[in-house]
């Protein structure tokens, strides 16, 4: 994000907007740094002292759990003697979290772990592991995946009509012809005996292959967005975000501003967000009514002999006279649900009448954050901030829009002139169209 000291403050709220609507790539000048880890610092955190915690409770003797907390006391001291001495609150957050921080966040807890347990192949097992919560943490915050997440669920439960639609259109053959596996003894033997790696790995391969079809279609999809080019209908598309109260004042609204690769693919992933979300509504739709339908429907014998003494029966919820919830019948509706969500994919890849549907929401959404990104970077060349410049090109026949590449740098074919930042600088080229 832009430094606090220099953005006005419609900059900011309009960034803060953008990551919260899944789209962190529309900020400017956005760093690792000063946005990424300054934003997950509060989840490192409470990572970092649950560490130190689970340490504590692992510990063999009393001494080890009272040398961890003693260390974790020095350490949070350390933290506070060096805030004041730059003038901070004790307790205040870095303004900026560099490598030292992150190397501690992983180190910290193994040394202390080591210096207890004295394991060297377990301090090496720790840091592993840090690394790795380390690196699931970036990725989570520095796409704002959780924020993606939760724009994508408002945005279904807004637009309900879209997951109705899927629904009666795909549940009523699939429940009939999934209803017949469910009561078929061989899903029972092969569903109901894995083991939970292989059941989650078989619904991240459904996962995986149903995101490629999304992804597909999403990609072909965007191509067909355009954003106006007309003054008074982009101000209209700002209503009700940072931006409304000073769009009217800055010049240059009517130039698009081609966005960067990394953009136009955040862009495609709110998509492909939005329509596994629904997707994903329609597994747990077929997985709650196999649960309801098994536990009163096939009793705890019948699941005993379907099984055939290939593993044991486990009777998690009894309900009596011989029903209940069961481990069994809980994986069997795990795996038929995540079926009945890669099928609903398929459908919704393939069905033209709820792609129409789907993508004249899911367009208007996109042309809204489009439009409200055009008079943020308008803002941000007014007060002076790096920004990119318009840079209109005809296209395939048509006028130039966000959805183009930025143009190539200067001596690659362009003129100095077309594209770049308000700095001054250039944004290099990103090569062909590629979204």
């Amino acid at each position: 994000m832009a430094e606090p000291e220099a953005a006005p403050p419609e900059v900011r709220a309009t960034e803060r907007w953008f990551i919260r609507q899944g789209l962190p790539m529309f900020v400017e000048e956005y760093s690792a740094g000063r946005d990424v880890w300054t934003r997950a610092l509060p989840v490192l955190a409470l990572l970092f002292v649950a560490s130190i915690l689970t340490g504590t409770v692992a510990a063999d003797t009393v001494r080890g759990a009272v040398l961890l907390v003693l260390a974790a006391m020095l350490a949070l001291g350390a933290y506070a003697g060096w805030n004041r001495s730059r003038g901070r609150p004790a307790f205040a957050l870095p303004p900026r979290v560099g490598i030292g921080w992150l190397i501690a966040f992983v180190a910290v807890p193994a040394l202390a772990s080591l210096a207890v347990s004295r394991d060297l192949v377990a301090f090496w097992g720790d840091l592993a592991v840090g690394a790795v919560v380390l690196g699931v943490v970036y990725v989570v915050t520095r796409y704002a995946l959780v924020a993606q997440l939760g724009w994508a669920l408002r945005w279904t439960f807004r637009q309900l009509s879209s997951v109705t639609r899927l629904i009666t259109r795909v549940l009523p053959l699939m429940l009939l012809f999934i209803t017949f596996l469910f009561i078929n003894t061989e899903v029972w033997q092969v569903a109901g005996t894995m083991s939970a790696a292989v059941l989650w790995g078989s619904l991240a391969v459904f996962a995986a292959v149903g995101v490629l079809f999304i992804v597909g279609r999403s990609r072909e999809e965007f191509q067909g967005i355009e954003v106006t080019t007309d003054r008074e209908q982009l101000l209209d598309l700002t209503h009700g975000t940072p931006m409304a109260d000073v769009a009217h004042d800055l010049p240059g609204l009517d130039q698009p501003v081609p966005m960067r690769t990394s953009q136009r693919a955040n862009l495609v992933a709110v998509m492909v967000t939005a329509q596994a979300v629904q997707v994903g509504l329609v597994g747990i739709v077929v997985w709650a009514f196999f649960v309801i339908f098994g536990s009163v429907a096939i009793s705890i014998p019948v699941q005993e002999a379907w099984l055939a003494g290939l593993g044991p029966v486990d009777v998690l919820l009894p309900l009596g006279d011989g029903h209940g919830v069961t481990r069994s019948l809980l994986r069997v509706s795990t795996f038929l649900g995540g079926f009945a969500a890669f099928y609903a994919t398929v459908y919704a890849a393939s069905d033209p009448v709820y792609r129409d549907h789907f993508v004249a929401r899911i367009t208007a959404t996109v042309e809204r954050a489009v439009a409200v990104r055009r008079v943020y970077l308008a803002l941000r060349r007014r007060e002076g901030l790096q920004a990119d410049l318009p840079a209109p090109r005809p296209h395939r026949g048509r006028p130039a829009d966000e959805t183009d590449p930025p143009p190539d740098r200067p001596g690659e074919g362009q003129e100095s002139g077309d594209g770049g930042s308000a700095t001054g600088g250039h944004h290099p080229s990103v090569g062909p169209r590629g979204l």
